[in-house]
């Protein structure tokens, strides 16, 4: 079995893509604030250089999302249902952008 390390710049690429289906799914959980801040923080992503400062800044921004004043990290709790509901995809889609964040920094 042959593993293929990804690049940062691979990986921002991946993150820019999950912030934009996650901030899909926030739109009807009226989080416009972290709509906002998340939005603003892939703009930053997307031009960012990788490695650089601004790319870290960017990925700290997405990373406060989650444990300062948004909270988002309560999306990431998977819920034990048996059907596929708005919450289990809020769960996949927060738990993505914060992996991938994680993974730059």
């Amino acid at each position: 079995m042959a593993i293929i390390k990804r690049g940062q710049k691979e990986t921002s690429a991946d993150l820019i893509k999950a912030i934009a289906a996650l901030n899909e799914l926030l739109h009807g959980q009226d989080e416009n604030e972290a709509i906002e801040f998340l939005t603003e923080a892939s703009k930053k992503l997307g031009q960012a250089k990788s490695g650089s400062k601004d790319q870290r800044e960017a990925v700290d921004m997405v990373i406060d999302a989650f444990h300062g004043d948004h909270e988002l990290i309560a999306y990431t709790h998977q819920r034990d249902t048996e059907e596929w509901t708005i919450a289990e995809q809020l769960s996949m889609a927060s738990s993505r952008v914060l992996s991938l964040a994680k993974r730059i920094k």
